[in-house]
């Protein structure tokens, strides 16, 4: 079947094709002579039809494979080069429910922690290593990576420029002992 199609697209394409033919094949499939490219469209309709199976676009990541085809990467460019895709294909892909805004491969926004929970944080690792960090320490809580060192150099630097407002200089200093901006200050524990 599949080399009688392509047989039939390569006489349209040299306008040899009985049009009652041609009108045939797009009443069957209006996308028979792949407007998009052979492997821009066997890579959708892969897409399309893993989806119709019943799986949750919300599973594909830029790692997923389809047929040995790296279909998360692939699903990836479209979605990021949106602009750039030909107005049918952002047809078929939203019909698919895959558009920018509906990215199943965009990474998930975490909240942007406050002032007084990153606080919080350099007060355990205060109380977990006896001292101030290093600028370029971290500190690893919930699997995630804080940059404790490099977030109080820049509260120092605020404040040194007054850019830093009095109830978050008060919550700082309250874990140190004497000045809170020199680079050895004391822990208000070991004080």
């Amino acid at each position: 079947m599949g080399a009688w199609l392509a047989e039939q697209r390569h006489l349209a394409a040299k306008n040899q094709l009985d049009q009652a033919r041609a009108d045939a094949l797009s009443t069957l499939a209006p996308d028979w002579r792949l407007p998009h490219g052979a492997d821009w469209h066997r890579k959708y309709h892969l897409l399309r039809a893993h989806l119709a199976s019943g799986a949750d676009p919300a599973t594909l990541t830029r790692d997923t494979q389809l047929g040995g085809v790296k279909i998360g990467s692939w699903l990836a460019r479209q979605l990021t080069t949106w602009s750039a895709l030909a107005d049918g294909q952002q047809q078929l892909m939203t019909a698919l429910g895959l558009t920018p805004e509906n990215n199943p491969l965009a990474p998930a926004r975490r909240a942007r922690r406050t002032f007084e929970q990153t606080v919080q944080l350099l007060e355990l690792f205060l109380h977990r290593e006896g001292r101030a960090p290093a600028a370029r320490e971290s500190i690893r809580v919930d699997g995630d990576t804080v940059k404790i060192g490099a977030w109080l150099a820049k509260t120092r630097t605020k404040h040194r420029t007054g850019q830093l407002p009095d109830d978050h200089v008060r919550l700082v200093a309250a874990l140190f002992d004497g000045d809170w901006t020199a680079e050895n200050a004391t822990p208000a524990v070991l004080a």
